[in-house]
């Protein structure tokens, strides 16, 4: 079996598995749509009160039970943005196991629309968006696991993050 990494596992005793474990039971699975504009990512803005409050999140939610992940994508980037998107790029799922359940994280890629500044929020939901590069993503106040997700479908950010982290060490 193997695991992509634990995540502060004294508080939230939490972890990121790549396949899935012998005794890991899912309540629901989660769709997180990559949506790039160039080598840049869109990134929403929670409101305060929303569970997970003042993060910052790709764009998704919970798949229904009737839906495929794509399916879910499609729906969720349009009631989060207002885009409809195609050609969604399937990129894997990891297996999420908290103290108390455990979910399934699938992860989808698409392309912005030709104007990615006519992104149209739900302010019920959200505060604002960004677009950002997986670099600087990591630099924000994420939603919990998301950096691990960025890390894994942008590998070449930890060499960057690097680079970046003993530049500024110096400077």
């Amino acid at each position: 079996m193997k695991i992509l990494l634990i995540i502060i596992p004294f508080i939230l005793n939490a972890a990121i598995y790549l396949e899935k474990p012998d005794d890991f039971k899912p309540k629901f699975e989660i769709i997180g749509c990559f949506i790039e504009d160039g080598n840049k990512i869109l990134f929403l803005h929670r409101q305060d009160e929303k569970r997970q409050g003042n993060t910052w999140a790709i764009p998704g939610g919970k798949i229904e039970s009737n839906e495929t992940p794509i399916i879910a994508a499609s729906r969720e980037v349009f009631e989060e943005t207002g885009f409809t998107l195609k050609d969604w790029e399937y990129l894997g799922k990891v297996y999420i196991n908290y103290c108390n359940y455990d979910f399934i994280y699938h992860m989808v890629r698409a392309k912005a629309p030709s104007n990615p500044g006519d992104v149209k929020i739900r302010f019920v939901e959200h505060k604002g968006f960004t677009w950002v590069t997986a670099q600087d993503a990591l630099l924000m106040n994420l939603m919990p696991d998301e950096d691990d997700c960025i890390k894994l479908i942008y590998p070449d950010v930890m060499k960057s993050n690097e680079n970046y982290s003993a530049q500024t060490l110096r400077n």
